[in-house]
């Protein structure tokens, strides 16, 4: 399944839902999120700036995961 991540600003709050694909182009086709949309990532992270524009992200969820490294010295 694609995802979709909707990101937007209503009324001074932040919302960001992960949709499926089928459920974007339904909302799309409705005009549910207005007609204006952010073509990347603005310089602007505070969503109040975005002049009430969504932004929409394709793509999966990534979570850090610690890595060991470990450098050892030895000596005679």
């Amino acid at each position: 399944m694609e995802n979709y991540y909707v990101i937007r600003n209503s009324e001074g709050d932040t919302y960001v839902e992960r949709i499926s694909k089928q459920e974007l182009v339904k909302r799309l086709n409705e005009n549910y999120y207005g007609e204006e949309y952010l073509n990347g990532v603005p310089k602007e992270s505070d969503t109040n700036y975005w002049g009430g524009q969504t932004l929409i992200i394709k793509g999966e969820v990534v979570v850090p995961r610690e890595k060991r490294v470990v450098t050892e010295f030895d000596i005679e």
